[in-house]
């Protein structure tokens, strides 16, 4: 299910029809559509001529909402700063890095695999 939103007074393609099909498709087979409505929308997707044709065939359908971007590391970006700043004010630089390095994975054994980042997008 594409992200992309054509203003309706454009005219599409071949591509767009093949994505509202795909998508239709999905709604049927999730139980949403009955197989004469499915029918009925893929000819009308077919003949589709503008992007307002194509978005009143999905009207009454739900759309996939996309999850928001998982937030960047700060708390590890955060106490890596402070180990490197630490670790200029003491002179000697290789320790508190290691030993930041070794508390974060600790942590992220701790927490299992569920906690990687970025995280994949869900299918």
């Amino acid at each position: 299910m594409s992200s992309y939103v054509p203003t309706p007074s454009v005219r599409i393609g071949d591509r767009e029809r093949e994505a509202a099909a795909e998508r239709l498709t999905k709604h049927a087979a999730a139980g949403r559509l009955s197989y004469e409505e499915l029918e009925q929308r893929l000819e009308q997707a077919q003949s589709a001529v503008f992007a307002s044709d194509l978005v009143a065939l999905e009207a009454d359908l739900p759309t996939r909402r996309r999850s928001p971007a998982p937030p960047p590391p700060f708390p590890a970006l955060a106490a890596l700063v402070a180990a490197i700043l630490v670790s200029v004010l003491v002179g000697h630089p290789i320790a508190p890095l290691f030993i930041l390095a070794v508390v974060l994975w600790v942590r992220a054994r701790r927490r299992g695999p569920r906690s990687t980042w970025p995280r994949p997008a869900p299918a």
